[in-house]
């Protein structure tokens, strides 16, 4: 061994790291907790924090409500989460990716002002005297307005002086953003309100001795606040991880302490466990419950259930059903995988491929589901009598695993199931083929109506109880859906196609009913099973996660849900222009923002130093001998912006959703008033005061700045472009041209989302001439000579409306070419494009539904079921 080795491992550490080091971290954490009871002592008796919220929310009042009823027609998402409050009242099922509670309360409130659900939101026009928006917007703008004092008792709670709690609800207060979106019926108010009154209610718990009263009860309000904010968005779940992670760390801390008992130990984990993690499960689970009580009938949104919910929604009674599957026996077919539809086929064509007939997946039960299912061959005989049949003559035999089969389809018989070499409708790529129906009269068929049944478990196939794949034989590949859903020619129905190598639970499917005629009596008798509560939850938190993950939504809901709807204020002749743009306030975003910067990076070069023995016995180098205090409490609200933001941008395809990052602003703002409250304690009172008076006026200026924007209030194109502080800002100035004469003035809800990344210099600018209309919606601006006439957007001028009802209702007749056969396949020649329309439903229209009964009335022999078993397609 060398001597500098010998030396190094005898060297001794800075005196200095001994001194001032945290590796005591017992010894910092009591100096922490030291400095907590000395200020809660003084908090708790006060009664002036109490006063001064009051006084906040009391200012925050006129601040969101003022002309809460301007516009009064649907603004932005409304049209989604207005028209969600009628399907609560009417009772009618519908589908959202967030969770309930929030839009209930919306719903409870317009039922206690006397809405009946009966207006639709998707109306363009004033709102009627029948819908109490207004009462809606102010109850939302109320939890707007809850947030400031709850914001102002979180930093009181944590230990931070007034002045510096006073402006950080004062930056709530006058957050232009937030004053805008709590003006609306939206979810978001909900959502913050929730958070903000957890975090209220953790630092309000951290801050009592333990075991007693106040802290089961701060700790109990703390689990229902994170239950009810996880119920309205289930961005409520990073404040759950923001508050369990806090309280993990608050668990290991106490462990080293060994003043408390094994005992106490195991009470402080099992009350947390308890509250944090129970009950907030226990909401959320009361809010769903609730929410499939409330919503009992069928409605828009029930085709993302189960069948068996579907049928029970419709009040159909359960349909019971034989095991046996034979030869010759109806079925109907489901998919395990996306939404569970029907294999369905209907006498339209696809506008593209073959031309042939369409197959498609369909979520209701109805008459084009059925198909028959036959031997490979005609000619085939019964080889096995596995049954006698009830005319005590015929043989039927049951379909096994192995079995070469063809499904004709009932309804537009002999068109069979059949796929070749032409790619899907959709999803276009070289391992999915498409899947129709083919075969005329006198026409036996081919080998491309060959199915080769591979049964999961079991040797036979049985209704309800058989899993199975159907692999065609010449492609090699499997019959499947995706999520895709055919275009309006397919009616917007499910695509169905051929795959190969594709996931075995991707191409899994099931007998849901069957009929024979020759069944004899006796036979096995599956009962349809209706799920209970937590299989309906489940089944509908994987359509919410599928919808989120999967974009499966129409292209019109997408926009809807990514984008919202665009709505058109017109005023009367002569009134000033004015528009609403959601915009952050700059003061308080470029500031928060660098708050949580700074404590990033000095807790990081701390943390270094600390590790370097750089620190020295400087008293200012621990803030006062107060360092460890200020990281806990910065350190828990940036980690709440960090779990708010980060995954977000991250994680969604959307990523520059201003309304997704309300949360993270609402954290960044309180790691906001941590750092005024370190900075204004280094000065003496006359200057600290000066500093927060100063602080206070800059965020009131930057709010009046913008308020022609926030409320619809008219402005000048210079003040306009003065406050147009960056370059990529687009705040549509040229709208406030009062020299051009505009009669009438249609006011847009306007998204500046990519306004507000301050930050990111590399947006380029978002003028309006490089931002699609979906990014950003601009205000629509009419000429005098046409008066009160209808601009129609998509024929690019004025004029009469199209009338609707003049598009065809009866399918186009396409004749089925003429097959050519090439080593016993068919080859096909040139097919006339059809661009004919059908009405659409709802649901996905079946062009078929009400042509499949003969004029005098009766139904087709070869459909044996009776109408009430198997209900039509309804069309709208």
């Amino acid at each position: 061994m060398s001597i500098s080795t010998l030396e190094m491992r005898q060297r001794k550490p800075p005196v200095a790291s001994l001194v001032t080091a945290p590796q005591d971290k017992q010894q910092r954490n009591n100096d922490l907790r030291k400095h907590l009871v000395k200020k809660t002592n003084n908090y708790n008796s006060s009664s002036k924090d109490c006063l001064l919220a009051a006084v906040l929310f009391i200012v925050s009042l006129p601040v969101r409500l003022k002309n809460i009823s301007n516009p009064d027609q649907v603004v932005f998402d409304e049209v989604h989460y207005g028209q969600y409050a009628s399907y609560y009242i009417t009772q009618r099922f519908f589908f959202d990716i967030h969770p309930p509670l929030a839009k209930m309360l919306i719903a409870w409130i317009a039922w206690i002002a006397g809405y009946d659900g009966q207006f639709d939101f998707n109306e363009t026009g004033s709102y009627p005297s029948s819908v109490p928006y207004a009462t809606i917007r102010a109850f939302g703008a109320l939890l707007g307005c809850l947030v400031v004092p709850l914001a102002f008792l979180t930093i009181r709670n944590a230990g931070h002086s007034r002045v510096a709690a006073t402006i950080t609800a004062l930056a709530i207060c006058s957050e232009n953003g937030l004053i805008t979106n709590n003006r609306l019926i939206l979810l978001d108010s909900y959502l913050l309100c929730f958070i903000a009154f957890s975090i209220y209610a953790y630092t309000r718990f951290y801050r009592q001795s333990a075991f007693g009263q106040s802290w089961w009860i701060w700790l109990f309000f703390t689990g229902v606040g994170l239950g009810c904010a996880v119920s309205s968005k289930w961005v409520g779940l990073f404040t759950l991880a923001t508050v369990g992670l806090s309280a993990s760390k608050h668990l290991w801390e106490i462990l080293g302490d060994i003043q408390i008992t094994k005992r106490q130990y195991g009470i402080h984990l099992c009350a947390r466990l308890a509250c944090l993690c129970v009950i907030p499960l226990a909401v959320y689970l009361a809010a769903f419950y609730a929410h499939f009580a409330l919503l009992s009938k069928p409605g828009p949104g029930d085709s993302f259930m189960e069948i068996e919910t579907q049928n029970e929604l419709r009040g159909l009674a359960p349909v019971d059903t034989p095991v046996p599957v034979a030869y010759g026996s109806l079925i109907t077919m489901r998919h395990r995988a996306t939404t569970g539809g029907y294999l369905h086929s209907h006498a339209a064509n696809y506008a593209e491929g073959s031309g042939q007939q369409q197959v498609t997946l369909y979520p209701y039960k109805d008459e084009n589901n059925w198909w028959r299912i036959l031997k490979a061959q005609e000619d085939d005989v019964v080889d096995k009598l596995d049954l006698l049949g009830s005319d005590n003559a015929t043989s039927l035999e049951y379909v096994r695993h192995g079995d070469l089969v063809r499904l004709e389809h009932v309804a537009t018989a002999p068109r069979k199931l059949h796929s070749h070499n032409v790619p899907a409708p959709v999803t276009d790529t070289d391992y999915h083929f498409e899947v129709s129906g083919y075969g005329f009269e006198n026409y036996t068929g081919d080998s491309n109506d060959f199915w080769h049944v591979q049964i999961d478990t079991g040797k036979y196939l049985e209704a309800r109880r058989s899993l199975f794949r159907l692999e065609h034989i010449n492609q090699d590949c499997h019959l499947y859906s995706t999520v895709e859903r055919l275009p309006d020619w397919g009616f917007g129905q499910q695509e169905v196609s051929c795959i190969q190598e594709g996931l075995k639970a991707k191409t899994m499917w099931m007998i849901d009913e069957t009929e024979h005629p020759l069944l004899p009596l006796g036979v096995a008798i599956e009962h349809e099973r209706r799920p209970g509560f937590l299989a309906k939850l489940a089944h509908l938190h994987r359509a919410m996660w599928s919808v989120i993950s999967a974009d499966l939504l129409t292209d019109a809901q997408q926009q809807q849900q990514q984008h919202g709807v665009s709505y058109y204020w017109q005023a009367s002749s002569g009134t000033a222009p004015a528009q609403i743009i959601s915009l952050r306030n700059p003061i308080v975003f470029w500031t928060s923002t660098t708050a949580v910067a700074a404590f990033g990076l000095l807790f990081g070069l701390l943390q270094l130093c600390d590790k370097r023995g750089f620190l020295s016995k400087d008293y200012y180098c621990h803030f006062q001998g107060k360092r460890a205090y200020y990281e806990a409490s910065a350190g828990f609200f940036a980690l709440g912006w960090a779990l708010h933001c980060i995954p977000l941008y991250y994680t969604t395809a959307d990523h520059r959703q201003q309304h997704d990052y309300i949360p993270a602003l609402y954290f960044a703002v309180l790691t906001l008033g941590v750092g005024i409250d370190l900075v204004l304690s280094r000065f003496h009172r006359a200057l600290r005061m000066t500093l927060a008076v100063a602080v206070s006026v800059c965020i009131i200026y930057a709010y009046r700045t913008y308020t022609p924007i926030i409320y619809g209030e008219p402005w000048s194109v210079a003040a306009c472009q003065q406050a147009t502080l960056l370059d990529f800002w687009d705040l549509n100035c040229a709208l406030y041209d009062t020299e051009a004469s505009l009669p009438h003035h249609h006011y847009q809800m306007v998204r500046l989302d990519k306004a507000n990344d301050f930050h990111d210099s590399s947006s380029g600018s978002i003028a309006s001439e490089n931002v699609s209309q979906e990014e950003f919606l601009v205000v629509n601006e009419v000429d005098d000579e046409y008066g009160d006439e209808e601009y129609n957007h998509d024929d690019g001028g004025y004029g009469e409306e199209e009338e609707e009802g003049d598009s065809p209702t009866e399918p186009p007749m396409i004749a089925e070419p003429e097959p050519e056969f090439v080593d016993g396949k068919e080859v096909y020649g040139d097919d006339d494009d059809d661009d004919d329309e059908y009405p659409k439903t709802i649901y996905g229209v079946d062009p078929e539904a009400d042509q499949n009964d003969d004029d005098d009335g009766q139904e087709d022999d070869r459909f044996p079921l009776k109408p009430r078993d198997i209900p039509s397609t309804i069309h709208v």
